[in-house]
């Protein structure tokens, strides 16, 4: 089973593959993205953050085109004013979801940067010089006469 597989599969269906294949607790109070989080870990199935934001970005801007062209027939229709309502509010809505999961995807491409910039052994940085030998030795003091009376 690939991770593309369990991002197809219902909650239920997860949540009866967790209890049955994996020896997961807590999963009746998951969320799917925690739950497959979970199996593919139980089942080291790779996860990659990325593949489910491209993946579902790209079926809600398919959902939004569709939702478009229904708005602009329902327009040159004179049609019902409360089911365009309700479709500029889902267009909205779905915007938003797109607009949210690319924030998500550029934050985790660079929570994953920073992960491997972090694991890269870095260079100790030289030493600072030390100061010369003339400067730290106090300069002889000028010898005065004695003071006569």
């Amino acid at each position: 089973m690939e991770l593309k597989d369990l991002q197809r599969l219902t909650l239920p269906k997860l949540r009866e593959m967790a209890k049955e294949a994996t020896e997961l607790q807590g999963v009746g109070g998951m969320e799917k993205e925690e739950l497959i989080k979970a199996i593919a870990a139980a089942k080291k199935i790779t996860y990659d953050e990325t593949f489910k934001d491209t993946h579902a970005i790209h079926a809600i801007k398919l959902d939004i085109r569709a939702l478009k062209k229904q708005k602009a027939e329902l327009l040159a229709s004179d049609g019902d004013r409360k089911k365009l309502q309700r479709m500029q509010r889902k267009l909205k809505l779905e915007k938003r979801l797109t607009r949210h999961l690319a924030h998500e995807a550029k934050t985790a491409a660079a929570r994953k940067t920073a992960q491997t910039a972090a694991a890269a052994p870095v260079a100790p940085a030289p030493a600072a010089p030390a100061p010369p030998k003339e400067a730290a030795e106090p300069a002889p003091a000028a010898e005065t006469p004695p003071a006569t009376e």
